[in-house]
């Protein structure tokens, strides 16, 4: 009995020294710092804000979900598509439903709603999106180093089914 109580209380104290919190204010400070960080980048995106996305985003960052799935290096590539995409997206928003960090990384559950203006990302004018997506950046030095993002496949497939349908109606249309 006096045995399992020691092993017992050994667990528990190992339990417990596991779940530590941050180990300074500093750590806490970076935290939210981070937090901080992503959700201005958000914004200017958003927005198309090119101070803001050339003083948060890295010249080294890597985007492992560059277009057409393929990894994207530099922020002399991707900077510009970011400040971009407000020009191709009507009341683009990025409406943060909750998102938790650590030192150096930031994971974010957003909802992403607009409208494309024209033809963009491989949506025609008029194509309505409304999706949750899930972002994790690195950050490093209060710039972001690397993201990864990542989309519901299901509504994903519906979005491109949909695209599929608009193509093969406007494919059969009478020409004038």
């Amino acid at each position: 009995m006096k045995k399992n109580v020691i092993v017992l209380a050994s667990g528990m104290l190992c339990f417990l020294i596991s779940c530590k919190g941050p180990e300074s204010n500093s750590e806490l400070d970076t935290i939210k710092k981070n937090l901080e960080i992503n959700e201005k980048a958000m914004k200017a995106i958003e927005t198309g804000n090119a101070t803001t996305i050339d003083s948060l985003i890295s010249n080294d960052i890597v985007d492992h979900m560059g277009p057409h799935g393929k990894e994207m290096k530099g922020g002399d590539k991707l900077k510009p598509m970011l400040i971009d995409m407000h020009n191709h997206w009507k009341n683009l928003k990025f409406d943060i439903i909750t998102s938790s960090a650590n030192a150096d990384y930031v994971f974010t559950l957003s909802k992403t709603t607009g409208t494309a203006i024209d033809t963009t990302m491989g949506m025609t004018a008029g194509t309505k999106m409304d999706e949750n997506m899930v972002d994790i950046i690195k950050i490093k030095d209060g710039k972001i180093v690397e993201h990864w993002g990542y989309v519901d496949p299901n509504a994903m497939m519906k979005k491109m089914h949909e695209m599929h349908a608009m193509e093969r109606k406007i494919e059969t249309m009478p020409k004038k």
